[in-house]
């Protein structure tokens, strides 16, 4: 499979390291979402074209995907989904989604009905610790079964570090795309 990876540009800050702010599924700033924007020339242009976008359901991976695909989605009318299965792993707040609901409304469109979609976003008053690695790893695997027995050849992921570093062995900056081919 032929992929093209985009990392979310990092929201609010939530980087300090073993601090957690208790911001719940932050939101990219305005220099953020500027920076993905300047991308979508380049992703309009990918050859050959994404036959799909699959996102994180977190905010800032859906605003990644709809300012970067702007144009793509103009040219060629390519679906951009959500995909619990991307998520992060949740070890800060700011891991930890919205409602589908609340989603749906800010994201119209992207967010199928899906049994997956509910405990993808499933909203908490705090962060709760992160999958264990067994956990983390099923989860991977359940991923890369999805992505082996989609009909498309090539897809945008619009993702975590964490996830395309798993699928790739690729380590992007927060705002950097990627190509690979991925063996499922």
């Amino acid at each position: 499979m032929a992929a093209y990876m985009a990392l979310h540009k990092y929201g609010s800050p939530h980087q300090e390291p073993l601090r957690d702010p208790l911001m719940y599924d932050t939101v990219l700033t305005r220099e953020g979402l500027r920076k993905v924007q300047h991308i979508a020339p380049r992703v309009a242009a990918l050859e050959p074209r994404p036959e799909v976008v699959l996102i994180s359901p977190l905010t800032r991976c859906l605003q990644t995907a709809v300012a970067a695909c702007e144009l793509l989605v103009e040219q060629t009318r390519v679906p951009l989904l959500a995909e619990p299965l991307l998520r992060e792993r949740v070890v800060l707040s700011s891991e930890i989604g919205r409602p589908r609901g609340e989603l749906r409304g800010d994201f119209p469109g992207l967010l199928k009905p899906s049994t997956g979609m509910r405990s993808a976003v499933q909203p908490t008053r705090r962060a709760q610790p992160g999958p264990t690695t067994q956990v983390y790893e099923k989860r991977l695997a359940a991923l890369r079964g999805l992505l082996a027995g989609r009909p498309e050849r090539c897809m945008l992921l619009v993702a975590h570090w964490g996830v395309l570093q798993a699928l790739t062995g690729a380590e992007l900056q927060p705002g950097e795309m990627a190509s690979a081919e991925v063996q499922l």
